[in-house]
């Protein structure tokens, strides 16, 4: 393993260097959950900056995807297309511990950025890919994004409302879930030693993030035939588990046993909700759900939401008013987690939910901010890194 970065001796990932080529969100979550750990990220992006640095909305000139995913990095602005570029990026491997890239497959092996060409570089490198549906079978080397994914998997077919159309999930959660696997494969990876550690190519994909996700609804399907419906907020094994309506507002309830129900009932105050035969276990409940739902609401609308939620809660029942996602940046349980860090001079960010983690998280690159420090410590003189930045192959920030 390499030097660590100052400040983070005492973490996990201390000494570990990555050499990250990833663009969009997937990728960048994945190193970005190895830094927060405590390895050093050197982000390669092209001269011109990663496309993320455009996305609005911005903070600081940057969008504020870049700010999330890549707060900490360090920016080496090289053109890894042209061949000087691919040079510089394999002077880099030679002291990295992990590589990873989100290229479409077949492209790295067309820069001559594969693992067999880095391989030879470095045995001991664990070499990690991101993409949406893997490098084998009938859609190796297809694009596609988060939403394109949640199609093709069925996750949009079954989200929404039964009468509206299909909806993608609202957050990029195939992204994120698939950074988090990548992050794992290359955990598992480093576990071997370094005297030991043969290196090798890992690979997480969009696709295999959304089955994991359908896990039990795939299994439902394959032994019935059957495709799960939209149910909007409702979910398919217990009722009442939905958003409802109160006076004010809408409280979402997870009601999972018959003991439960009960107690649900005695928090809303209705005897007749109990005493219903209809209701009485979650098999007529989900039976007769419209029924149930109508009947419920007929005495949560005369609760506020607030009172309601207060209610369950006192008698065990899982609730919470439905909010707005700007309720979280000033939640105090949140807070009372240190789930926000410093960004350095910049904006407070999000960090990994992990204790392990960093709890400062370091400050969001200026593109190529970190060229000619991370290009010195690789070997390359002075003189070199300035005929290449002369000629475009890098930006020095």
């Amino acid at each position: 393993m390499t030097m660590s970065e100052p400040g983070k001796s005492d973490l996990p990932l201390a000494g570990v260097t990555v050499v990250d080529l990833t663009v969009n969100i997937a990728g960048p979550f994945a190193s970005l959950i190895l830094h927060d750990l405590g390895a050093r990220v050197l982000k390669v992006e092209p001269p011109h900056g990663d496309d993320a640095r455009h996305w609005p909305p911005f903070v600081e000139d940057a969008g504020t995807a870049f700010v999330a995913f890549n707060r900490g990095k360090e920016s080496v602005a090289v053109d890894a297309k042209r061949p000087e570029g691919r040079d510089v990026v394999l002077r880099l491997v030679e002291r990295a511990d992990v590589f990873l890239e989100s290229l479409r497959p077949g492209k790295a092996a067309a820069l001559g950025l594969a693992w067999e060409d880095l391989g030879r570089v470095n045995p001991h490198l664990v070499y990690c890919s991101v993409n949406a549906f893997g490098d084998v079978g009938p859609l190796a080397g297809v694009a596609g994004f988060d939403a394109i994914v949640q199609a093709h998997s069925g996750i949009m077919d079954l989200t929404g409302y039964p009468d509206g159309d299909p909806c993608r999930v609202g957050t990029a959660m195939l992204d994120v879930g698939t950074g988090m696997w990548a992050a794992i494969a290359v955990l598992a990876a480093l576990l071997e030693p370094d005297s030991s550690r043969r290196g090798g190519r890992v690979q997480a994909t969009l696709l295999g993030t959304a089955v994991g996700y359908l896990m039990h609804h795939l299994v439902a399907a394959r032994l019935t035939g059957a495709a799960p419906r939209r149910l909007g907020t409702a979910q398919h094994n217990f009722a009442p588990y939905q958003a409802i309506h109160a006076k004010d507002g809408m409280v979402m309830v997870g009601v999972n046993s018959d003991r439960m129900w009960q107690r649900f009932c005695a928090a809303v105050g209705s005897t007749s909700l109990a005493d219903d035969p209809r209701f009485a276990s979650n098999v007529g409940r989900l039976r007769a759900r419209d029924e149930l739902i109508a009947a419920i609401e007929a005495v949560t609308t005369r609760i506020t939401a607030v009172e309601l939620v207060e209610r369950l809660s006192a008698v065990g029942v899982p609730a919470s008013v439905v909010r707005p996602v700007t309720a979280l940046v000033d939640d105090p349980q949140v807070d009372a987690l240190g789930l926000w860090a410093d960004a350095g001079d910049g904006p407070t960010v999000p960090r990994i939910p992990v204790d392990a983690a960093a709890s400062s998280v370091g400050a969001v690159p200026r593109i190529g901010e970190h060229t000619g420090e991370a290009l010195t410590a690789a070997g390359m003189s002075a003189a070199e890194i300035a005929r290449l930045a002369a000629d475009g192959v890098l930006a020095t920030g």
